[in-house]
């Protein structure tokens, strides 16, 4: 099991984020968390002190890169990466008529955003040399899209990709990733239904202390989806033995 003492979650000032953050603060950990609205983060603050917020939107780059020094400069130490920020727009293709940057934003928050805040954060977290863990946060509707919410599915399905090969590419380094691919959950972010967040939150962190390379709970963690997330990790391993994955460097 890992310990983490130094945490970061970006979307946590409500929801499964703030759930995750809190658990970790509890048990002595110095916790960052992210959120666009300064309110939102002031409020949990005030519920839970000693958290430390950072005002930054996912969706963009400027945002990522500051966020990114910032942490640099403040937590060189970073051990725990949770990539929990989200939007989820409830609409069908064929009624989607927003904007395109309406749409663009959903896809930044959920897939650049990541990505991104991974290649500024990743080279920090291997140069302390410590055991240190990603985690990736993506769907049910990565496996299996969300006919209401497409735009949000395809990104977390692309997330979960790069998932496995960000995993890949870190093997023989201290750094592990972790997708943790929540079902529907009561968070508000799609409704209030689900499964109960505290419930969710404290299975999340058992399984990403264990070091489990996906954790799902509930629907998530049924034989059929973890049947065909089992088999596509076999066929890309199969995949990276013929086409091997340039793995980062491991700090001396």
């Amino acid at each position: 099991m890992t310990t983490h003492g130094q945490v970061l979650v970006t979307g946590g000032s409500r929801g499964i984020g703030l759930g995750l953050a809190v658990r970790y603060l509890d048990r002595g950990a110095r916790v960052i968390v992210t959120g666009r609205s300064a309110d939102a983060l002031a409020a949990a603050a005030d519920r839970h002190p000693g958290l430390e917020t950072v005002v930054a939107d996912m969706a963009r780059a400027g945002d990522r890169e500051a966020l990114a020094a910032h942490v640099r400069a403040v937590m060189p130490g970073l051990d725990l990466l949770v990539q929990n920020a989200g939007v989820q727009r409830r609409v069908g293709l064929a009624e989607d008529d927003a904007p395109w940057p309406e749409r663009q934003v959903e896809i930044d928050t959920l897939l650049a955003g990541p990505v991104h805040l991974d290649h500024l954060l990743v080279p920090a977290m291997l140069a302390h040399g410590r055991p240190a863990t990603v985690v990736e946060v993506t769907s049910g509707g990565a496996v299996v899209p969300q006919p209401f919410a497409p735009l949000y599915s395809a990104s977390k399905a692309a997330l979960h990709h790069y998932a496995m090969v960000l995993r890949a590419s870190l093997t023989g380094t201290p750094l592990r990733v972790v997708e943790l691919v929540p079902p529907a959950v009561a968070t508000g972010l799609g409704g209030d239904h689900g499964a109960p967040l505290d419930a969710f939150c404290d299975a999340a962190v058992a399984g990403i202390d264990a070091g489990r390379p996906v954790v799902g709970y509930g629907p998530t963690a049924e034989a059929a989806v973890t049947a065909q997330l089992d088999g596509q990790q076999a066929l890309f391993d199969r995949m990276a033995g013929r086409f091997p994955v340039p793995g980062y460097a491991v700090a001396t």
